[in-house]
């Protein structure tokens, strides 16, 4: 254990050995083999699964696994972005450094109002807190205000020595930090979006940032969801206070916020994971716009056919999700 501004930070050792267990390398199989989309993939993978698994444990005890290259791709909805992908062989062994090395050590130093990328949270949770902090703060004022914040670049800004700084303050297993120094090393700068360690070291690289808000800041109103969140208060001023200090912690996590961020007050239409403040679906009327604009991708040839029926399936349950949730929040 380490003594860090008065606390005790608990470091955890005899992670690694976890991490090539048969039946943990048979879950992460089975998860990958579930949340695969391409049937070619998995088809293949079971066909050789034996000697797959096999190789894996292999690797892993005898500490020889080197991360494989990734493939990479863009999506241009909601917005365009840069997206790495795995083989199936280096996605079992992703999953299992998320799940045997990075959850038990780094999930309980979390807030629970860091609600992104971990069981039991997401944006349901997200959603349930903005409305009970409305709940809260309009019973105490008429007017309140809201200070939305979004990180710019933010995964492909993460500073690799900060985080492994980081992340020694919490794993002690040599051989664990250094699997997870070649996850974190295999990227030539941040972290890639896709991945099941990527969610899992952007939810926490941002944790003291939380506690600081959070112990320092006395901020009661408070949701972060990856790299956006929003601060609640009944003051302007403190919130543009809050702004300021926020600005000066993140330049020395060598982060920085996007024109995005700005201060709402309550009866403005603010935004936040596609929701409004009483957990409406904000986004309606530009669900057609996007579907055109994915049509016009489709014409182009940037996008195939399989892509833009994926994209209007996918619109179409969120649209029945965001019924469902408004719906259950207004009788919760």
């Amino acid at each position: 254990m380490w003594l860090i501004d008065g606390g005790i930070v608990k470091r955890f050792n005899n992670l690694y050995q976890n991490i090539y267990k048969p039946e943990n390398i048979k879950a992460c199989y089975y998860e990958v083999v579930h949340n695969t989309k391409s049937k070619r993939q998995v088809s293949q993978l079971q066909k050789k699964a034996d000697i797959v698994l096999r190789n894996i444990y292999e690797e892993l005890k005898n500490e020889k696994y080197v991360v494989g290259k990734y493939n990479i791709f863009v999506i241009y909805e909601p917005k365009q972005r840069i997206i790495v992908s795995q083989g199936m062989k280096d996605k079992i062994v992703n999953h299992l450094i998320a799940r045997e090395i990075l959850y038990p050590a780094l999930l309980p130093c979390l807030l629970p109002y860091n609600v992104a990328s971990r069981p039991g949270m997401g944006t349901r949770k997200a959603l349930e807190y903005m409305d009970r902090y409305r709940k809260e703060f309009s019973a105490r004022s008429k007017k309140y205000y809201i200070l939305k914040c979004d990180v710019s670049r933010f995964f492909l800004s993460i500073d690799h020595k900060i985080l492994k700084k980081k992340l020694r303050k919490r794993i002690k297993d040599a051989k664990a930090l250094k699997i997870v120094f070649d996850v974190i090393d295999s990227h030539k700068s941040g972290i890639g979006i896709g991945s099941m360690t990527s969610q899992v070291l952007a939810i926490f690289y941002l944790n003291d940032m939380d506690h600081y808000i959070k112990e320092e800041l006395k901020i009661k109103g408070y949701i972060r969801y990856q790299d956006d969140f929003v601060l609640f208060s009944e003051s302007k001023e403190y919130l543009q206070f809050c702004l300021k200090k926020i600005k000066e912690f993140l330049a020395k996590e060598k982060l920085t916020l996007n024109a995005k961020t700005r201060i709402y007050t309550s009866n403005q239409n603010i935004c936040f994971l596609g929701r409004n403040l009483y957990g409406q679906y904000t986004k309606r009327r530009t669900v057609k716009r996007k579907m055109k604009r994915r049509l016009y991708l489709l014409k182009e040839g940037k996008i195939g056919l399989n892509n833009y029926i994926a994209s209007k399936i996918c619109y179409e349950k969120l649209m029945r999700k965001a019924k469902y949730i408004n719906a259950s929040l207004v009788y919760s």
